[in-house]
């Protein structure tokens, strides 16, 4: 295999890593598809244009497909990229990542975040240079019984459609830290990445003040997404979201619904375990890197 392919800057005594053409990004997705990461070969390549998505690999001469990374930007922020995808045997792993740092680093990216990791892949990481931005903790529930929610005076619970993409982005915006707030091309894919989906928002009036959600495949379903604005916070509009949801979710057929928070987010942790979620004792950590932790990247 052919790959085009242009030298990334590296520190001297490692094998330099290459910038992938992009013509040649296709011949990567038959990879990049078992990641399931992207829906099809079209999501994969809207990606690739609208979040400025490169593959960095290691030179090779045989025919075979190169050990690669995939980054682009996290969540249409460009200040801060994500290694999306990382293929490679534990040979040529570090040296893999190390390349790929230094050169997105040395072109003008403030942090490089990796996707959630096991606790052993965190330490692996971490011997490289990357330091914890956060741990995020996984619950679980079993779905027998739950109980219908209680209302909400003036507000009410409907099904998500279109016209309230924008409103939605608004909200979570508001209900979110920076690093967590979802685009618009993040939010829809979230909202499609189950088999069966479901997708509620409350409105206040003519306003749309939170929304929630979730998908079941098979047996197992997810809680993945809950926003209420500020400005409804505390009247319990987050539970009765969530009760919503996991209604549809048993009515859907799951059994067995996940959950996952940051390990510091105490109100959310609060309410998954009001509503019967438990921890399962799993940890997952994303880590970053910026040029403090890389020597030879200072800007």
């Amino acid at each position: 295999m052919a790959i085009l392919q242009d030298k990334a800057e590296t520190s001297a005594g490692r094998e330099e890593v290459l910038a992938a053409a992009p013509a040649d990004f296709k011949a990567f997705w038959p990879e990049i598809r078992n990641s399931l990461i992207f829906r099809n070969r079209r999501d994969f390549r809207a990606f690739m244009n609208e979040n400025h998505g490169r593959i960095y690999c290691l030179p090779r001469r045989d025919a075979s497909l190169p050990p690669f990374v995939l980054v682009g930007d996290w969540r249409s922020r460009s200040e801060t990229r994500a290694l999306w995808v990382v293929r490679a045997e534990p040979r040529d792993k570090e040296a893999l990542v190390r390349g790929v740092s230094e050169a997105c680093l040395a072109e003008g990216t403030q942090r490089l975040v990796t996707r959630p990791l096991s606790h052993g892949e965190a330490e692996e990481y971490a011997s490289w240079g990357f330091r914890t931005l956060c741990g995020v903790v996984l619950l679980e529930k079993a779905l027998c019984g739950v109980p219908f929610p209680r209302e909400i005076e003036d507000i009410r619970i409907i099904h998500f459609r279109h016209k309230y993409l924008y409103e939605v982005l608004k909200t979570d915006e508001a209900a979110f830290e920076d690093f967590w707030r979802l685009d618009r091309r993040t939010l829809e894919r979230i909202s499609e990445s189950c088999l069966r989906n479901v997708f509620l928002i409350a409105k206040h009036g003519s306003r749309v003040c939170g929304y929630a959600i979730g998908g079941a495949n098979g047996r197992l379903g997810y809680l993945q997404r809950l926003g209420v604005h500020p400005e409804f916070q505390g009247r319990g509009l987050g539970e009765s979201l969530a009760g919503r949801l996991l209604r549809s979710l048993q009515v859907m057929g799951a059994a067995l619904v996940s959950v996952n928070t940051q390990e510091d987010n105490f109100s959310a942790l609060s309410l998954y375990h009001k509503l019967g979620f438990r921890e399962t004792g799993e940890k997952r950590f994303i880590l970053q890197i910026t040029s403090r932790e890389l020597p030879g990247c200072a800007r």
